[in-house]
């Protein structure tokens, strides 16, 4: 077997959350919802392009959420960070920022509707407004 990069991951919500979780998808980080197979859940797959990256899934019952949590984070290789700091802005949505390097890197770092944190990489690039 030889693995060639990850599939795509799984956001498992309640039914009340499924709307929140895919507008901020859609809405903060640009992904667009699109076709989903026939399911025992109900759901939604939001896309990238043509794949398909994020799969939200409806669960009866809410999923232990916590800082620690087995599952960490979900990292998106990104462009254009100003945009993305623009975008943050315009929803009120809370970050944090972290420069790595090497490579030289910004992150921007969210959480989702779900409590999932999101790590928005984006090498080479930092953000033009020395203010953040």
């Amino acid at each position: 077997m030889k693995i060639s990069g990850i599939n795509h991951i799984n956001i498992t919500v309640t039914a009340d959350k499924l709307a929140d979780v895919v507008a901020f998808y859609e809405q903060v980080l640009g992904l667009k919802k699109g076709q989903r197979a026939i399911s025992r859940r109900d759901g939604a797959w939001l896309y990238c392009g043509a794949q398909p990256i994020i799969h939200v899934s409806v669960v009866e019952q809410a999923p232990y959420a916590g800082a620690d949590t087995i599952f960490n984070h979900v990292a998106l290789t990104c462009t254009d960070v100003d945009a993305c700091l623009l975008t943050m802005a315009r929803y009120n949505i809370p970050y944090q920022l972290d420069f790595r390097s090497p490579p030289e890197m910004t992150q921007v770092n969210v959480i989702d509707p779900a409590g999932i944190k999101i790590e928005l990489n984006f090498t080479g690039e930092k953000p033009s407004n020395s203010t953040h």
